[in-house]
């Protein structure tokens, strides 16, 4: 058996099994799980309904983002230079705020349905991550992510206890976790996508090499191959 199936085996026979008092995702792009009590999942969800203005939460949360933890992001949305007062009334980030109010609204909404929804969750967060990658201004940097996490997490345990904000930890954590990885892939896919020029370069080189005279001389054979090497190693 290959080392990567038997890899991919040891992995499932490490999954817990999945409960019927259990809330479960499972990511079949990264393998990662997000596994929780149903209780512990229906009190965070009671959380974020008790929220009465979350607008004005996730507000707070692109404000402190924005203006205090890491302001490349306001540059790479035309923010820059706005004090809290014109953000909150510039038509870009109120847009943003609500269009990412109704993410994670969708997002508890589906928790909510159990198992079933586990599909659809994971999709929607890799489209997330996709959008992210269209971003050509600024690059999602693992450090970035991070701050967004810690400023969230801030906002959401405010008033609960410790139990729900350790739920809501470890669904944050899986969400930018998912988010991420398809971040990532769709990074590397466009990079590799947009330069079409090496391949024609690769492609004229290899036609210039079926096309050259059998008979050269020992030296100028050697220099074709360090030439060939230097292309194909680029």
């Amino acid at each position: 058996m290959h080392s990567a199936r038997i890899q991919q085996f040891v992995r499932r026979l490490q999954r817990p099994s999945i409960q019927a008092d259990h809330v479960y995702i499972s990511s079949k792009y990264t393998s990662r799980l997000f596994i929780c009590e149903q209780e512990e999942v229906n009190k965070m969800i009671e959380s974020y309904q008790k929220i009465d203005d979350k607008y004005a939460l996730f507000e707070q949360m692109f404000l402190t983002i924005f203006l205090e933890q890491e302001v490349e992001m306001a540059f790479s949305f035309g923010l820059e230079n706005l004090n809290e007062q014109q953000l909150k009334v510039e038509q870009k980030f109120r847009t943003h705020v609500g269009k990412f109010q109704r993410f994670i609204t969708g997002i508890i909404d589906m928790l909510s349905k159990g198992v079933e929804s586990s599909d659809q969750i994971v999709e929607i967060l890799r489209i997330v991550g996709r959008q992210h990658g269209n971003v050509r201004t600024m690059s999602f940097t693992a450090e970035k992510w991070l701050i967004f996490k810690n400023v969230l997490l801030d906002l959401l345990c405010k008033d609960a206890n410790e139990k729900v904000c350790g739920t809501w930890n470890k669904l944050i954590s899986f969400m930018i976790s998912e988010i991420k990885d398809s971040y990532l892939e769709h990074v590397r896919h466009a990079r590799s996508s947009s330069c079409p020029q090496i391949n024609s370069y690769r492609f004229i080189a290899s036609r210039s090499k079926r096309l050259r005279p059998r008979k050269h001389s020992e030296s100028a054979n050697k220099l074709g191959r360090i030439e060939s090497g230097k292309v194909l190693d680029g």
